[in-house]
């Protein structure tokens, strides 16, 4: 059984029956934290809180609320063997918005593995000293194989052929991308379909917003 499908222009979401732990929302934090209580660090991830991708480094997307830190974190184990594959740094150099990581394809990391599912977390750093004090949201990513239908698909195509094939990520990023250039309507329909229509006028940062400052990896 699928998952409600959502129609419109040309794209239809149509995602897994698949769900998993966590929350695409932070909680409440501490009094002392960077970010004021009635707002929330949000991934932007279905309602079940899992996605696929074809992408071993995949992006995630992410909104973040007005916050006067200066880092955020990401770190990623495997699911099943709970090993560290990834934890890594990034600059904040934006206030507010929509912003993204990747996981680094730097000649050291490794690429996610096919068939792998994987928890990642997304931290925004609040207290250097003390871990406690981070707002968290937590989300799962699996890799599956390349779909012949994407190899010669323009941009513009790419968000509906992710959509219809259930790929949560690559269709969110093919659809960040569009909207940089000027057309947002897939990126509405997307975050519509997970009920995140409240963050569709929400600016959506650029790529270069978030550096990554460092990293350790299981490559290393």
């Amino acid at each position: 059984m699928d998952l409600p499908a959502i129609a419109q222009s040309r794209l239809r979401l149509r995602l897994p029956d698949i769900s998993a732990p966590g929350n695409r929302q932070s909680g409440s934090t501490r009094s002392t934290s960077c970010i004021a209580p009635r707002d929330n660090l949000i991934s932007l991830v279905p309602q079940t809180n899992y996605g696929q991708t074809v992408e071993g480094y995949p992006t995630f997307y992410f909104y973040l609320p007005p916050t006067e830190a200066r880092q955020l974190k990401l770190v990623m184990l495997n699911d099943a063997t709970n090993e560290f594959v990834y934890e890594g740094r990034f600059s904040i150099q934006a206030n507010s918005g929509i912003a993204s990581v990747s996981l680094p394809n730097n000649g050291l990391q490794r690429p996610l593995e096919v068939g792998q599912r994987y928890v990642w977390y997304l931290a925004v750093i609040c207290d250097e000293n003390d871990p406690s004090a981070d707002v968290v949201v937590e989300g799962y990513v699996e890799r599956v194989a390349p779909i012949a239908a994407a190899d010669e698909a323009s941009p513009t195509v790419l968000p509906a052929i992710y959509a219809e094939e259930g790929l949560w990520y690559d269709a969110v990023n093919a659809s960040a991308e569009l909207k940089e250039d000027g057309s947002s309507t897939e990126w509405e329909t997307l975050l519509e379909a997970v009920e995140l229509d409240d963050l569709i006028a929400v600016p959506l940062l650029t790529h270069l917003s978030f550096q990554e400052q460092s990293a350790a990896s299981d490559s290393q």
